[in-house]
């Protein structure tokens, strides 16, 4: 199964080319990677949440919004490759989650919000996720996901005849079409997952850096959510990368931002 999987992924992206970062991403320092696995093991056991009202909740969520969209928005059409109009609201869901989805939409919970220690870390969830809208991440993985399935059909197809010495009833090689084109579907979504997550953190910085939010509060963030998690290390087919490497890849982005005072980086 780890094979097919291997193979599939390969196949798509030799196919169609598809489409991951839209910057050159500063690659993880082995020394970086090591520190943040120290320092979130040496960070204690998962957060607590703090009792927030929701008149406090949503003049925390109005607040950040405002310190950084200005700055966002010059940033969208700098890049000029994604969506810059984005249909922002909050979620009375209490998990630390927010994301963003079609036709600008960006939503962040109220539970990351009671999760958070400052302002500078809900500046930084909004910023991650209109990093993702900027970019165009969500039409990006919707193509990817179509490819998948696609290809994954056809490799299903494929197998179920080349497989076999006998005659297979056509009943059967449509299971495995189908069979396919659902693997297909799910490699074609996490192809380049972690790549796009890891360039809307870029992202976030850029905009944070360039709105004046204290990038060293921001990050405060990644420890917390590193610590809610029991990953430690990303695999190949996880999603998101793990909590260290998220923060080594944090502090190695932060740092080349600061040196080219908010530039972009290079096109991928």
């Amino acid at each position: 199964m780890k094979r097919r999987s291997f193979f599939a992924l390969g196949g798509a992206c030799a196919l169609c080319g598809c489409a991951g970062a839209v910057h050159q991403l500063p690659q993880i320092n082995d020394n970086n990677l090591s520190l943040a696995q120290s320092e979130v093991k040496a960070s204690g056991g998962p957060p607590a949440r703090r009792e927030l009202t929701d008149e406090q909740v949503n003049d925390i969520m109005a607040s950040a919004l405002a310190r950084i969209r200005p700055t966002a928005q010059q940033m969208c059409g700098e890049m000029n490759v994604g969506v810059c109009n984005w249909n922002i609201t909050s979620s009375q869901s209490r998990a630390m989650n927010a994301g963003a989805g079609s036709n600008g939409l960006i939503y962040v919970n109220r539970g990351l919000v009671e999760y958070t220690a400052n302002e500078e870390e809900v500046c930084m969830a909004f910023g991650h996720e209109i990093g993702h809208q900027a970019a165009n991440h969500i039409a990006n993985n919707q193509t990817n996901q179509r490819t998948g399935a696609l290809i994954g059909a056809v490799l299903g197809a494929a197998v179920g005849v080349a497989t076999s010495s006998t005659y297979l009833p056509q009943s059967l090689i449509t299971s495995m079409t189908s069979t396919g084109a659902r693997a297909g579907g799910s490699v074609g979504r996490i192809s380049f997952s972690k790549s796009q997550e890891r360039e809307a953190d870029y992202l976030s910085a850029v905009i944070l850096y360039r709105s004046n939010v204290d990038l060293d509060k921001a990050r405060g963030l990644l420890v917390t959510m590193a610590r809610a998690s029991d990953r430690k290390d990303t695999g190949l087919l996880d999603t998101h990368p793990a909590g260290p490497e998220r923060l080594a890849a944090w502090d190695q982005a932060v740092a080349q931002i600061r040196a080219s005072k908010g530039a972009l980086p290079a096109r991928a």
